[in-house]
This record gives structure tokens, sequence and C-alpha cells, in this order.
């Protein structure tokens, strides 16, 4: 993603918020109705999985793929924990950062500019890893994971949530993603050493219930469409969009620990 995009989205994304804020209160722990999340799943989701991995104020965390740091934020002014959050580029992490500072979390919330497969953190650094939906967009997931193992301090939560292609079904076509299965997931993380893993299937739930977000990022994808700078944005978004509609994609939360 480059530049111009990343910061055209940021800028969009806080034009819309304030816009809503002014008519309606947002909802707790999303200053920016979840606008950041390019598949549109419910961020009611991050509740059940956040009890799971038992994420707690004080906690150190990992966002794995933060991104413009949405669920770093939504972790900090739900839970109260301390968060680093990885993004793809100096870009992305300027314009996270810059949102950040909006709501008055940068004393919990910091956005770094790293590879996933090398992170630049000492070992057993960190009490949780969080990874919402970034793996498929990796170039290497494994090393990713092997990187969230090496991070962790040991008894330490992995906590995942994932976007999987079912078994009997080939990869959607969604640009920059390739998805894998639940199963190549569980394996992957069994031969990396992680214990106790449980998967949860939660496609069922997946969809956003507030008519507020929907309305806003029905309002965010017309902004972007407007934009031939942001046309990869949107592609992205429709396509996952239409593969979570038709099936192609199943959303699991998949949480392990390190022994």
């Amino acid at each position: 993603m480059s530049e111009a995009p990343v910061a055209r989205l940021a800028a969009a994304i806080e034009t819309l918020a304030r816009a809503h804020k002014a008519a309606a209160p947002l909802p707790r722990g999303l200053p920016y109705l979840g606008l950041e999340h390019p598949s549109g799943t419910g961020f009611h989701l991050l509740d059940a999985l956040a009890a799971r991995g038992i994420f707690r104020k004080y906690e150190f965390v990992l966002d794995l793929g933060a991104g413009l740091g949405g669920t770093s934020r939504w972790l900090v002014a739900r839970l109260g924990c301390e968060v680093v959050g990885t993004a793809a580029s100096r870009a992305e992490a300027e314009a996270g950062e810059s949102l950040t500072r909006r709501t008055g979390l940068s004393a919990q919330v910091r956005l770094v500019p790293a590879d996933p497969a090398a992170l630049p953190f000492r070992a057993a650094h960190f009490t949780h890893v969080w990874i919402l939906e970034t793996l498929p967009r990796l170039r290497d997931p494994l090393a990713a994971l092997g990187e969230a193992h090496r991070v962790l301090r040991r008894g330490g939560t992995l906590a995942i949530q994932d976007l999987v292609r079912p078994e009997a079904r080939s990869a959607p076509e969604i640009p920059g993603w390739r998805p894998s299965t639940t199963a190549e997931r569980a394996a992957a993380l069994e031969r990396l050493g992680f214990i106790e893993f449980a998967v949860r299937d939660r496609t069922a739930e997946a969809p956003e219930r507030s008519a507020q977000v929907l309305a806003a990022r029905d309002r965010l994808l017309a902004r972007l469409r407007r934009d031939a700078r942001c046309a990869q944005l949107v592609r992205e978004r429709e396509a996952l969009a239409a593969a979570l509609a038709d099936g192609a994609l199943r959303v699991v939360q998949i949480v392990a620990r390190r022994p």
C-alpha cells in the first residue's frame, strides 16, 4: 500500500468518524467506528476472543499487523492493555499514530513499522500476541507465527482471528490475500510448539450488527471509489465482502499458549 492511499484512507476515516460523532455517540472502543478494518467483520467478535485469551488491564500486547491501529486502540479503550502494533510501512504507522493522537490514547498505543517475519523485539517481550485477520496478507505467515512464539513470554497467550477458506473450496481472488484452511493454520501452530490451542468458527456471528457502523462503512467506500489512488483499497474491501457473503471465506478464532 503506497503512502498516498494510506494517508487518504486515514483522513477519510477521521472525517467520517467526526461527522458520526456529532450526530450520535460512537460505540465504546471504536473511536473511528472500526473503519480501519478492511473485511468489515463485526468488532463484537473481539469481546469473545479477548475473553478466551484472558486479556486484562496492564497486559503488554503485541498487535501483529495492526495496520492503522484500530484493533490496538480497541484493546486499550475496552480492556486497558498496553499495546505495540506493527504496521506494514512507515507511512501506515504514521497515519495510524495520527489517528491515535486524536483519541488521547498515545500513552498506551504505539505503532511501529516492522516486518512480521523479523520483529524488532527481544525474546519473551510480550504477555500476549493478538493477530486480527493479518496472516492471509503476509508473504510468510509461518515465519510471522514463529516470531510471535519467540516474542511471547512463557505461558503467554496467542489470540488469532483469521479468515480461512473452507477445505472443499479454492481460495477466493482477493488482491494481496492468500487464505489458508483452518487445518493448515492449526498444524502450523502445533509445529511451532504452541499448546492448548482451541479453534472456534465464528462465521455465523461475524456480520456487523451496528446500523451506525454499517452506514459509516458505506459512506467510506463511496468516498474511496471517487479517488483513483484508492482503487486497490476498494477492490480489496469489495472482494473480502463478496467472499464472506458467499461462503468462500470463514471467520475462525484460535487461542493458544506458549509453553
